[in-house]
C-alpha cells in the first residue's frame, strides 16, 4: 500500500506498509534494531561497510535472542528473515524502510541517505536514529526532506519500551505515520515530537540532570559515588511511574513555584560544557573506553553493570506490563 503527494512539482510515493527493513550500521544500536525486526516479522537486512563487523553480528543477535527469551517469557516473538550485507545498493535496491543507526556524524548520516537513490524513488521511508542532531537539516542536505524523519531508539532499543518519532521541518505526515506505526509494531510506545529541536524530549531532560551533576561534583557538594546514589534511589525509583510534570502537579505548582524563587539562580544554566568536563577530556580520562573517567573502570566491570541495567529494565517492563 502506497501513499501519492505532490510537493514542488514532483510526486513522491510514500511506503505505508514497510515489510524489507534495513539497519545501516551494526554496533550495539544496529544489532539491537536488527533484533527488534527480526523479531517483529520483518525481513531485516543489517548493512555495514566492515566485514569483521557483520560476521560478528548474526551470532550476536542470536544470543541477545537467547537471553531475552529466557528472561522475559512474555514476549511473543513472531521471527522474520535476518540477512547482513555490506554492499549497499543491496539495500538501495531491496529496502522499503532505512534505518540509520552509523556513527553521530551529521555529514556521514547524509551521505548515506543520499547514497539510496533507488530506495528513494521507490518511496523508502528514511529514519535516522540520531539522539538530537537536526532531522531537518539532514532532511536538506540528503535531499530527502519528505521521507525522512526522526526515530529516537533509546539504548538498548530492544528493551527499551519508548522511541521518539521527530517531525522534521518538511517531514510527511504520511513518512511520519508510517514510522510511528512501524515502532508501534516492533512493540514500542510513541511520542510525536513536533519541534526538530536539538536533543528532542528525553536528551534535553538528560543533559539538563548531567550538566547539574557534574556542577555539583565540581563544586564539591558530593562526590559522584554520591551524586549517582541520590539519582539511583531516590529520582529513579520513581522514574517508571512519575513523569516531572505528574509530580509537580502532585507536589503543587506553587510550592515549586516556591522553590524554584531561590534554587534555580544556584543551578548550573552555563551555554558550554562545564570546566570539570573538559577537564577530564583534556586529560583522556573519557569513561569506560579509556578505563577512567568519573570512576576508575579498571576496577570495576562496565559489563556487570549493564547486565544489571539489562535486568532492572525487565523488572521494569514486568512491572508495567502487571500494571496495565
Amino acid at each position: 500500500m502506497a501513499v501519492s503527494r505532490t510537493e514542488d512539482q514532483t510526486t513522491v510515493t510514500v511506503i505505508s506498509c514497510p515489510s524489507a527493513i534495513a539497519v545501516c550500521g551494526v554496533g550495539q544500536i544496529g544489532l539491537s534494531l536488527g533484533l527488534c525486526c527480526w523479531r517483529s516479522g520483518y525481513e531485516a537486512l543489517l548493512y555495514d561497510r566492515d566485514g569483521d563487523t557483520l560476521a560478528e553480528a548474526l551470532p550476536k543477535i542470536k544470543a541477545m535472542d537467547s537471553w531475552l527469551t529466557s528472561e522475559f517469557p512474555q514476549s511473543s516473538p513472531s521471527y522474520g528473515t535476518l540477512q547482513t550485507t555490506s554492499d549497499l545498493a543491496v539495500v538501495d535496491y531491496r529496502a522499503d524502510l532505512v534505518l540509520e543507526s552509523i556513527s553521530e556524524d551529521l555529514t556521514a548520516k547524509v551521505a548515506l541517505f543520499r547514497s539510496l537513490c533507488r530506495a528513494a524513488q521507490r518511496g523508502a521511508v528514511f529514519c535516522s536514529c540520531t539522539s538530537g542532531l537536526s532531522i531537518s537539516e539532514m532532511g536538506v542536505r540528503s535531499g530527502r526532506p519528505s521521507q525522512l524523519v526522526g526515530t529516537h531508539f533509546w539504548s538498548p532499543p530492544h528493551l527499551m519500551p519508548l522511541v521518539e518519532v521527530v517531525r522534521g521541518a518538511a517531514s510527511s505526515e504520511e513518512a511520519l505515520q508510517t514510522a510511528m506505526e512501524f515502532c508501534r509494531r516492533l512493540g514500542k510506545q510513541t511520542v510525536l515530537v513536533n519541534v526538530d529541536a536539538p536533543g528532542f524530549i528525553g536528551n534535553r531532560l538528560l543533559h539538563a540532570m548531567w550538566r547539574e551533576a557534574i556542577n555539583i561534583v565540581e563544586r564539591g557538594i558530593a562526590s559522584a559515588e554520591e551524586v549517582d546514589k541520590v539519582a539511583r534511589l531516590t529520582i529513579g525509583m520513581r522514574q517508571a511511574t512519575l513523569g516531572p510534570l505528574e509530580h509537580m502537579d502532585l507536589a503543587g505548582l506553587d510550592l515549586i513555584h516556591a522553590i524554584h524563587q531561590y534554587l534555580l539562580t544556584d543551578l548550573a544554566s552555563q551555554p558550554s560544557p562545564a570546566k570539570l568536563l573538559e577537564q577530564m577530556v583534556d586529560k583522556g580520562r573519557l569513561g569506560v573506553k579509556s578505563g577512567h573517567g568519573f570512576y576508575n573502570w579498571e576496577s570495576r566491570s562496565a559489563e556487570e553493570l549493564a547486565r544489571s541495567r539489562d535486568r532492572q529494565i525487565l523488572r521494569e517492563l514486568q512491572f508495567l506490563s502487571c500494571a496495565d
